[in-house]
């Protein structure tokens, strides 16, 4: 009965997944965070979701059109101690939107924006932990966005 019950939920979650609005992962090329990105896009896609993937240099977030994604997720190199400035700008414009932001260093710095994980580029092997938390969180920003 419970394997009956389990398996229902899991196909209910499934369904929910699939008529979900896409979920966008932008990042920079870094070994990193291809790793990062990769792991979080087999996972999501794995229980159903549509994800959709963008190198955010060169201008690429502004032409995201947010209101497309069920939950838009942010990796992003720190620059002088910051986030990337065009970041900043995309996020403050979008200020209302599904985004999680995440953002690594290297060394000890504060974090003056509003961020949602900080780690540190050079620890690989976090990546599959990494990965399993900000998937669960941008499934959780999807359902509260799509109305679940």
């Amino acid at each position: 009965m419970k394997k009956i019950v389990l398996s229902l939920l899991i196909s209910a979650a499934m369904i929910f997944a699939q008529k979900a609005k896409p979920i966008l992962l932008a990042y920079e090329s870094t070994p990193f965070k291809n790793k990062l990105v990769a792991d979080m896009k087999a996972l999501l896609t794995k229980q159903g979701y549509k994800v959709v993937t963008l190198d955010h240099s060169k201008g690429a977030l502004d032409t995201v059109t947010v209101a497309a994604y069920g939950a838009v997720f942010i990796t992003n190199s720190g620059v002088n101690s910051a986030v990337r400035p065009w970041v900043n700008t995309w996020i403050n414009k979008h200020a209302n939107a599904p985004i999680l932001l995440h953002t690594t260093q290297q060394s000890k710095w504060e974090v003056k924006s509003k961020v949602d994980g900080v780690t540190s580029a050079s620890k690989q092997k976090e990546v599959p932990t990494l990965a399993a938390a900000y998937a669960k969180q941008l499934i959780a920003l999807s359902a509260k966005s799509n109305g679940k």
